[in-house]
């Protein structure tokens, strides 16, 4: 199931990069996020993992993520397996004193989870705009 979105964000690329970069606080902003706790020590780039727990219809939903790409203030991407295998990709752009943000995921359900990704597919899509819009309010009131 392959999604993507873009938002505007009112704030410079380097903050708004530094924000998504703060996975630990991803349950601030993003209402499916329940945990996100780094398991990695060192700076934050290529092979950080965390663990994640978040909440999807019906049921939490436990994985480890690890950073697969990061290129401050540009680009960050990361993986996961189990019990939904996928990845996503941020892309950050400045526009004067903006940023556009742009963001694709691919999310691989697998056993029961996978008949049913056509019917998660509008759900999903929901959550991803909804996440991002309420990741640039984050930042552009100070949260982070």
């Amino acid at each position: 199931m392959e999604l993507a979105h873009s938002v505007t964000i009112d704030a410079p690329v380097e903050r708004v990069f530094d924000c998504w970069a703060a996975l630990e606080r991803s349950p601030e902003h993003q209402k499916p996020t329940i945990d996100r706790t780094r398991l990695t020590d060192g700076p934050i780039g290529v092979g950080t993992r965390y663990s994640a727990t978040d909440q999807w219809p019906g049921r939490k939903v436990q994985f480890e993520m690890e950073i697969t790409g990061y290129d401050r203030p540009f680009q960050m991407s990361a993986r996961w397996d189990e019990p939904m295998d996928g990845t996503w990709n941020a892309r950050f752009t400045s526009d004067g004193d903006r940023t556009v943000m742009e963001f694709e995921t691919n999310i691989e359900p697998t056993g029961l989870m996978g008949l049913m990704a056509p019917l998660m597919k509008p759900w999903a899509r929901r959550q991803l705009a909804e996440g991002l819009t309420s990741f640039a309010k984050w930042v552009e009131t100070d949260g982070c």
